[in-house]
């Protein structure tokens, strides 16, 4: 062998070395109860991929190369790609499966340029240009992974075919999202840094939090204050660069991506979900151009993880069987007249009437309903999937508690609140007059809706009344 051979081949050996130290270079972190990494799936093939960033994250593929692409998206936790270890063997079957642990997650680099959806989405947009490239593909996403798809396929569509969400978190305005984690009481997910999220350090912290988030408007900067105050930070969150990609969650917009975002998509959901509450996943169904939503009885927000026999099939069809319709409500015509509910609890009402009045009523129920009047009086109620059209004042609350997902609202006044709180998610509203009457101090929050009327006009994703800026 002379010298030229020598070196040939010595260089050969010195890249495959220096390319074997770049894949020990994305190294898991997290540990089993052993201390030892946590182990990969077999039926991945991985490789530590270096982005044009400079960023290295870790990426596992399965099935064949020619088969049609689905990307993974893996939500908040320290399993990253391994929560999706019950789909992977099916879907490698008909499809060219390729999972990500996300930059700060599992055995990927934490982002240096930080983790902004933009961020996200470029290095999506770089691991299917080294694993499809040219294809698009379909993506899927749990979690803060939805959110991150959701956004995906919102900024990059000619790299997204199909478009599946599961249990996406953190789509309703910032403020609504906080009060519902404020409320919860000690929950136990299985997901370390979830648990720190929900839970806290003590009741201390709890009773904080749900004073903290009680008297915010939409204007308080959670993440900036949270930042100047490390103390509380770390009791709230824990010590955990994932809680940064967590509060960005938290903070953005998805408003414009919902209304679109082009792609098919089914939206999957654990009905017992205590994170993400179902009335996200409606909200997606009914505002995305070209929806349908899956509910899984009895599981909650991992549901690939929860009951895997039930999703993996849904999964499956979501990707490769004809869609289904996009999701529709098919309301009874004829008129049950004027109803009152008085003096009662957990009514449920459907159908259309000329008026629904609640009078000291609690916890009723109001889904697919046609309804020219509605009023509460002292009561609470939810709004799903409803239309409540008037020529006066359409919905009264008087010392009320009002939660309405995906429903439409007219009249000369489509709201008015006197000492009450209005939750009002992938609501549309048209109002000739006004479109929310506060007749006494109220709180009404807006959610991915829009508001057509002379008092405010466009997309309205924040705390009543809005600032002067967004008039």
């Amino acid at each position: 062998m002379n010298v030229w051979k020598l070196w040939f081949v010595s260089c050969v050996l010195c890249m495959a070395g220096m390319a074997q130290a770049a894949e020990l270079t994305c190294t898991d972190r997290a540990l089993d109860a052993g201390g030892q990494p946590l182990p990969r799936l077999p039926d991945l093939r991985y490789t530590c991929l270096k982005l044009g960033s400079g960023q290295q994250v870790l990426i596992g593929e399965a099935g064949e190369s020619q088969a049609p692409p689905v990307l993974l998206v893996h939500g908040l936790g320290n399993n990253a790609h391994r929560d999706w270890a019950n789909a992977v063997p099916a879907l490698a079957r008909q499809f060219h499966v390729v999972t990500i642990d996300l930059p700060g997650f599992g055995a990927s680099e934490p982002a240096a340029q930080g983790y902004s959806f933009p961020a996200l989405a470029a290095v999506l947009a770089d691991v299917l240009d080294y694993a499809a490239p040219g294809q698009r593909a379909h993506v899927v996403g749990h979690s803060l992974g939805g959110a991150v798809s959701l956004y995906f396929a919102h900024a990059r569509p000619e790299k997204v075919d199909r478009l599946v969400l599961v249990d996406a978190a953190g789509i309703l305005l910032k403020m609504v999202f906080a009060q519902h984690i404020a409320t919860m009481r000690s929950p136990q997910l299985g997901v370390d840094t979830l648990d720190r999220l929900l839970k806290g350090v003590d009741e201390r912290i709890n009773r904080f939090r749900r004073d903290l988030f009680g008297g915010l408007d939409d204007r308080f900067d959670f993440s900036r204050w949270l930042a100047q105050n490390p103390g509380v930070r770390n009791a709230l969150l824990g010590r955990y660069t994932q809680v940064e990609a967590g509060l960005g969650l938290v903070e953005h917009d998805f408003t414009a991506a919902i209304r679109e975002t082009r792609a098919p998509t089914t939206v999957i959901w654990g009905r017992n979900d205590p994170i993400a509450p179902l009335r996200t996943g409606q909200l997606l169904a009914a505002r995305l151009p070209d929806a349908r939503l899956q509910v899984l009885d009895g599981v909650g927000h991992t549901p690939m993880q929860d009951s895997p026999r039930n999703f993996v099939p849904l999964l499956l069809d979501a990707l490769a069987a004809p869609l289904a319709p996009r999701h529709a409500v098919d309301i009874a015509l004829v008129s049950q007249g004027e109803v009152q509910c008085q003096n009662e609890a957990d009514r449920r009402y459907s159908g259309s009437f000329e008026s629904l009045t609640l009078d000291n009523c609690s916890n009723v129920r109001i889904e697919g309903a046609r309804i020219k009047k509605l009023v509460l009086r002292s009561s609470s109620a939810t709004l799903n999937d409803s239309i409540v059209q008037g020529d006066d004042t359409a919905v009264v609350a008087q010392g009320s508690q009002l939660t309405a997902t995906a429903t439409r609202v007219s009249g000369r006044v489509a709201f008015s609140a006197d000492a009450s709180r209005l939750d009002l998610a992938g609501v549309s509203v048209q109002a000739s007059e006004q479109a929310v009457e506060l007749r006494s101090p109220s709180r009404v929050y807006f959610s991915v809706s829009d508001v057509r009327a002379p008092d405010y006009r466009g997309d309205a994703h924040f705390i009543w009344p809005p600032t002067a800026d967004r008039r």
